[in-house]
């Protein structure tokens, strides 16, 4: 390794000799102790600098003194052309070069004209310069110049002071690394934080080289030019924040759609404070409302309370009783239209539903309307948002009780006529005036969107209406029941839980037939008196009635009521014994006869070959011959009865 001495390093660096020694001292440079021994005792101690730890810049010099210093040349690097289109250049700097081109031209033409041409040479430097006095002019500027333009193109008439890349910058690149770690972040800390925190790195890292840091605003500076700007949103504010405020709007052309075949539904809270005559202090309600795609149309609405599946069904049943039924409905992902029986789940929805869950028709099912859900949180995809903006302005502004969007929007007359509930308007005056607010103002209004061009609402939806689908009150009350989900049919029947209660419906046909088996039912939350049941393959099966429980403390006729209800079902299960079930003969009779019967077959009785007698005795060949007629004898068997009686007697 190559070593500096201390005068040696400070002639390179161009400082003095006590200057390096109070680095030294502060240890900001990085050196190796030598101890030297003189005579007569004394001593001293000298430092050795490595070549390798000094400033890039200084190493180069050095490298450059030693080469001169041993006769080494280095070899000329020829020009490059540059090559830089108009489009490349700024505005300022395309009228650099063409001034400079009509400079060298007037130069030439000069010369050209005869006489000493160094005479010329200086002529022109005086005449130039008094058509250019912001200039500076010389006979070498020009010359200069000249061979730039013919040896590197117009490039190098531009002025290049200030632009190159070769300045120290103020932040290195490894400082600003770190600084960009704290900064791009969702915490969202401060410039100055961040610089502190960048700072407390490099001390903890053993880096002090690095420091001090530049001020706050460099640090500013450096992250305009150096981090775009959609970076900077996407890190320090998130996803959403970039895709709303950086994100070039996706435009979309409604001529190719005809009114009714997209609705977009939502819910907006209105910024009125309203009396309902029910509360001590004002409330806020609810518009829920779905809005024709096509025409800006608001096709069905609905006030309530709270926003729920049932205001939902009930804006759209509005909606399709007046203009028919939509073919697309599209809606966030809020439950109360990601409900189960209404349109499903959506985004919700398992990715790998059971194979054995059976997926139950939704209400939008039965209707023929295709549901779509927009992507979470993104609020630019539902036209309707922008309708809701102007009903704030428009109809909401309108009322004393006007609350604003924010605590900054609200009026100072709250703080007094806050306090008083009488001082607001009551809800159902509320509601007639949004509905004709809707129908007189909002769908009466010229709109000047893309494809209205200066129409009305309820005009553009009249001209694009191509075709309407309609039910009669009866199919359409039908098709809009609810569903429940699947359950097996129980000694109660099937039940449905409702705010909290256990509702139960059932009839002789449901327990009857079908008990045990899995089934569904629809119903009408206004009407909980009977249900219709399905099976699990979407058939009708039968309509079961709502039943009730009785207490210990029920009186007689209750109780009375029950009872005959259970006999009814009895006298249910005999009548079908009686209609299905025949009377059949006595068990123990028709046993016999089968034992008869039996007999009577007989059968064929087994002929052995052989027969083989087997006794206790043992016999002699001759017995055994005689026993099988082999000697040809005849047997008494009168005699030998005889014979046997008188042996019991004695």
């Amino acid at each position: 390794m190559e070593y500096l001495s201390v005068p040696e390093y400070a002639k390179l660096r161009g400082c003095s000799e006590q200057y390096i020694h109070k680095l030294i001292l502060q240890k900001k440079l990085h050196v190796l102790k030598d101890t030297v021994l003189k005579r007569g005792g004394s001593g001293g101690v000298t430092y050795k600098i490595p070549l390798a730890s000094i400033e890039p810049k200084l190493i180069r010099k050095y490298q450059r003194q030693q080469d001169k210093k041993n006769g080494v040349q280095e070899p000329k690097q020829p020009k490059k052309l540059l090559v830089l289109s108009a489009e490349d250049m700024t505005a300022q700097e395309r009228q650099q070069v063409a001034r400079w081109k009509l400079i060298l031209q007037e130069w030439k033409a000069y010369r050209g004209q005869g006489g000493n041409k160094a005479d010329r040479d200086k002529e022109f430097v005086d005449y130039i310069s008094g058509k250019y006095p912001e200039m500076k002019f010389s006979v070498r500027i020009l010359q200069r110049h000249d061979q730039a333009l013919r040896e590197q193109g117009e490039a190098a008439l531009i002025d290049g002071r200030g632009k190159h890349e070769n300045h120290k910058k103020a932040i290195p690149d490894e400082v600003f690394a770190v600084f960009m770690s704290y900064y791009l972040d969702e915490s969202r800390k401060s410039v100055q934080k961040c610089i502190s925190m960048t700072e407390t790195w490099l001390r903890h890292e053993g880096k002090q080289e690095l420091l001090p840091l530049a001020s706050h605003q460099t640090f500013t500076r450096e992250i305009l030019r150096s981090i775009p700007p959609a970076a900077i949103v996407l890190c320090r504010e998130g996803i959403k924040a970039c895709t709303d405020k950086m994100l070039p709007y996706i435009k979309r052309t409604y001529e190719d759609l005809s009114s009714n075949d997209i609705w977009v539904c939502d819910n907006h809270t209105f910024d009125v404070f309203v009396n309902d005559g029910e509360h001590e202090k004002p409330i806020r309600v609810y518009l829920t409302a779905f809005q024709d795609v096509r025409s800006r149309k608001f096709v069905g609405w609905y006030v309530t309370l709270n926003p729920s599946s049932s205001a939902t069904l009930t804006a759209l049943r509005r909606g399709i009783e007046e203009w028919g039924i939509p073919k697309r409905i599209l809606s966030d992902n809020g439950r109360e239209f990601l409900t189960f029986d209404i349109g499903g789940r959506g985004f919700r929805k398992s990715k790998k539903p059971s194979k054995e869950e059976h997926e139950i028709p939704t209400i939008l099912d039965n209707l023929g309307i295709e549901f779509r859900t927009a992507m979470v949180r993104n609020a630019r995809a539902k036209i309707i948002e922008r309708a809701f903006l102007d009903v704030k302005n428009e109809f909401s502004k309108m009322f004393e009780g006007y609350t604003g969007g924010t605590i900054a929007e609200r009026p100072e007359r709250l703080k007094k006529s806050g306090r008083d509930v009488d001082n607001f308007t009551l809800l159902p005056e509320f509601v007639e005036y949004v509905d004709k607010y809707i129908r007189g103002i909002f769908n009466k209004h010229k709109h000047y969107g893309v494809g209205m061009n200066g129409r009305t609402p309820d005009q553009v939806y009249a001209a694009c209406l191509v075709e309407q689908r309609v039910a009669t009150a009866d199919q359409l009350n039908l098709m809009m029941l609810r569903n429940t989900r699947v359950q097996k049919v129980g000694r109660d029947g099937v039940h449905l839980d409702l705010y909290g209660q256990k509702i139960c419906f059932n009839s002789h046909d449901l327990n009857f037939y079908h008990f045990g088996q899995k089934v569904y039912f629809r119903y009408d939350p206004d009407d909980l008196a009977e249900v219709r049941v399905y099976d699990d393959k979407d058939r009708f099966l039968c309509t079961a009635q709502q039943t009730g429980t009785l207490g210990y403390f029920a009186d007689k006729e209750e109780v009375q009521k029950a009872v005959q209800e259970n006999r009814k079902y009895m006298r249910a299960v005999k009548t079908w014994k009686e209609q299905h079930v025949k009377q059949a003969h006595n068990e123990l009779e028709l046993m016999i006869w089968q034992a008869e019967q039996n007999l009577e077959e007989g059968g064929d009785r087994p002929n052995p070959k052989i027969v083989r007698i087997v006794t206790a005795n043992e016999q002699t060949e001759k017995e055994l011959a005689r026993a099988a007629g082999e000697l040809g004898e005849t047997i008494d068997y009168t005699a030998a009865l005889e014979r046997l009686k008188q042996v019991k007697e004695e």
